[in-house]
C-alpha cells in the first residue's frame, strides 16, 4: 500500500468543506438580497390597484431611498398613481419595499 494516500485523506474533508463554505459566502454576497427593479414593483402596485378601478397613470422613482418605521430599516421606492373613482381622478403616493415589493406606506393625495 501507498502511505501517501493515507496521510492526504484526513485533509480532504476539511479542505473541501472550507472551499464550499467560501464559495457559498461569495455566492451569497454576489446574488443574495438584491433589490427588485422599480418597474417590477410599479407593475405589482398597478395590478393591485387595477382590480378596484381603471388606472389613468403611474410613476416611480428608480432610485431606492432609506426608509425606517420603528426598528425596521430598509430601502424603498417612491411612486404614485392616478385612478378613476366615482368619475373623478384620484392621486395616490406610495412607498414600496425595494426587496419584497410590499407597500410600506400609501397616501391619498387630496387636492
Amino acid at each position: 500500500m501507498n502511505d501517501s494516500n493515507n496521510t492526504a485523506n484526513p485533509w480532504i474533508v476539511p479542505i473541501t468543506l472550507g472551499a464550499s463554505g467560501l464559495a457559498g459566502f461569495i455566492a451569497g454576497k454576489l446574488f443574495g438580497n438584491r433589490p427588485m427593479s422599480a418597474r417590477r414593483i410599479l407593475r405589482m402596485v398597478r395590478n393591485d390597484f387595477a382590480r378596484e378601478g381603471q388606472i389613468a397613470g403611474s410613476w416611480i422613482d428608480h432610485r431606492p431611498v432609506p426608509f425606517q418605521r420603528f426598528a425596521v430599516k430598509t430601502n424603498a421606492y417612491q411612486g404614485g398613481l392616478t385612478r378613476r373613482e366615482d368619475d373623478e381622478l384620484v392621486n395616490y403616493e406610495f412607498k414600496a419595499d425595494a426587496y419584497t415589493g410590499s407597500l410600506l406606506e400609501l397616501k391619498r393625495i387630496e387636492d
